[in-house]
């Protein structure tokens, strides 16, 4: 009787331990996934922006501060910045503020070379998706 008691703890042990380790892989597997759907959306938003490096190329300073849309991916995934690096959301928030300060700006002649610097922070957002380590 003993050997029937021991027996049934350590299966509810053994039953356990394999339901906790099966649900922490699956969480982990759906952050994974999550995390990697969430650095293709920012890719594909960034790559979008490329007509507001081509007006800034084309000296278009006075039309770039009308022509950028609010980001849509930016602004609904905002509390999902969290699975991504810290060098990833750095960029990101770096370019994303720029394009919220080029919106409706006033005097952009003035500003050239901080509109300019929109460009170089958007290619490095996109570099910093696509070094990510999974």
């Amino acid at each position: 009787m003993v050997e029937t008691a021991v027996g049934f703890v350590l299966g509810a042990v053994i039953g356990a331990i394999a339901t906790a380790a099966g649900s922490y892989l699956l969480y982990w597997k759906r952050e994974r996934d999550a995390t990697k759907r969430l650095r293709q959306a920012f890719s594909e938003e960034l790559r979008a922006y490329k007509h507001v490096d081509e007006i800034i190329d084309d000296g278009g300073y006075e039309r770039v501060t009308t022509s950028v849309e609010n980001p849509v991916i930016y602004e609904s995934a905002a509390g999902d910045l969290g699975l991504l690096t810290e060098a990833e959301i750095g960029k990101l928030v770096a370019f994303y503020s720029s394009l919220y300060w080029l919106q409706g700006l006033e005097d952009p002649e003035d500003k050239k070379e901080q509109i300019e610097e929109v460009t170089e922070m958007r290619q490095a957002a996109l570099e910093a998706l696509g070094n990510s380590s999974e």
